[in-house]
């Protein structure tokens, strides 16, 4: 009997290895039938859930457009074909690594819910809502802005723009529609007669001269032009309305595009007579005016020769001499460790907001024009300030040059990632495992 029960054990636990052994070949097998390998990218794969989760979410946004669908084989090896390249580019960023934080992508995030008018946590639930996983979505975005990262660094470096493509882009047609500033222009037109005399002329110049020098000593342009023009809009100030440039008489639209905001004119000679043009003001998506500050400063840092608080002592003593009435411009000279500014009597030409560190940023904010700060400390070293100047300077030049850029750029972006894309492709190993 202990034999019979010694031999019953064994068939026992020999059965219930091959019934776990059977049943583990059958989950694998469903695993397999759930899931399987599409594509070998490389050292990396594409799975057949992937695609079909890329192809679901295509078809459901396409259909919510209204969209004709393609048939359903062109959609998916288009879907496979960019699930390989966004494999790549995901290698390529693994082996360069490329890391996206959670800052950035919660600060992407919460641009992306801000256009939509919504807080993240609104904009979290909003997704949640719709049946949709919140993690997957910022998975989703890290990854966008992960290849993003990876087509910069692949692509950015080809793309060339030279001056004269922007000069060419900002004059040509297109550019002036992209590009149109609209401007609120002002006249005084002194009226000169088709056969006035060379005294009447010289009479009509004086006028317009002496009513421009008005116009710099602060007189109201708008009272100047009801009283003395001989335009048609004398009672209205002058005033010409909203125009672009390609609106206003081609006399006038060279000379506006280069005044700066409440600027006039010198006199502009047409065949009605002499023209102050004056611009009161000007709006447009390439308009920009931008608070710039004057200052100098004196710059002394610690060194191998020098402690911290040897330097802190350095600089208070010079701000002791300035206080007393020394030239700040000659102690510049003399202390100053800023190699850009140092012979400049320590001048750092106009400046906006976000050109320096934050600390001395902080300080050169709060000092009033005309005054020197008290000694601070910034990452580059100690600094006393001296604020010069401050101004609302019109940038909108640079601003439109700058727009000008970036839509060349983005076409050319455009035409060197498909290429580069193109050249990616071709040059990794691609195994796509069709089904018999």
């Amino acid at each position: 009997m202990k034999y019979k029960l010694i031999n019953t054990k064994k068939i026992f636990v020999r059965a219930l290895f091959l019934s776990i052994f059977l049943f583990s070949l059958h989950a694998q097998a469903k695993i397999e039938l759930l899931d399987r390998v599409i594509a070998i990218v490389d050292s990396g794969v594409v799975m057949e859930s992937e695609l079909n989760k890329r192809v679901k979410e295509i078809i459901d946004r396409l259909r919510d457009t209204e969209t004709d669908l393609p048939p359903l084989n062109i959609l998916e090896e288009q879907v496979l074909d960019r699930l390989i390249i966004e494999e790549i580019q995901m290698q390529i960023a693994d082996r360069a690594g490329i890391k996206i934080s959670d800052t950035e992508v919660n600060k992407t995030l919460l641009g992306i819910a801000s256009q939509n008018s919504l807080s993240l946590e609104e904009f979290r639930k909003d997704i949640e809502a719709q049946g949709s996983s919140y993690k997957d979505f910022r998975n989703t975005v890290r990854k966008e802005m992960i290849i993003q990262r990876v087509q910069r660094g692949k692509v950015g470096g080809r793309v060339e723009i030279s001056e004269q493509e922007l000069e060419n882009f900002i004059n040509s047609e297109e550019g002036r529609t992209k590009l149109a500033e609209q401007y609120n222009v002002q006249q005084i037109l002194i009226s000169i007669p088709g056969k006035a005399n060379k005294t009447e002329v010289e009479k009509a110049n004086g006028q317009a001269l002496d009513l421009l020098e008005r116009i710099k000593e602060g007189e109201s342009f708008s009272k100047l032009a009801t009283t003395y023009s001989s335009g048609q809009n004398a009672l209205e100030g002058g005033s010409l309305g909203w125009r672009t440039a390609t609106e206003l008489p081609s006399l006038f639209a060279k000379e506006v595009s280069i005044l700066k905001v409440g600027e006039t004119s010198e006199p502009i000679r047409s065949g009605a007579g002499l023209h102050l043009i004056h611009l009161a003001e000007k709006r447009g998506n390439t308009v920009k005016f931008e608070d710039q500050t004057l200052a100098r400063h004196i710059l002394v840092q610690t060194s191998e020769i020098r402690t911290e608080t040897q330097t802190k002592l350095l600089i208070e003593e010079i701000a002791e001499r300035l206080k007393v009435g020394e030239d700040f411009k000659q102690l510049a000279r003399q202390f100053s460790e800023d190699p850009g500014s140092k012979m400049d009597g320590g001048e750092l030409g106009w400046s906006k907001e976000g050109d320096y560190d934050p600390e001395f940023e902080k300080v050169l904010n709060k000092t009033v024009t005309g005054e020197i700060s008290n000694p601070l400390k910034s990452s580059y070293g100690w600094h006393i300030i001296e604020v010069l100047d401050r101004r609302n300077e019109d940038v909108s030049s640079e601003e439109q040059k700058n727009r000008a850029y970036q839509i060349i750029y983005k076409r050319k972006f455009e035409q060197e990632l498909q290429s580069t894309l193109i050249e990616l492709r071709a040059e990794a190993y691609v195994d796509i495992k069709l089904e018999s």
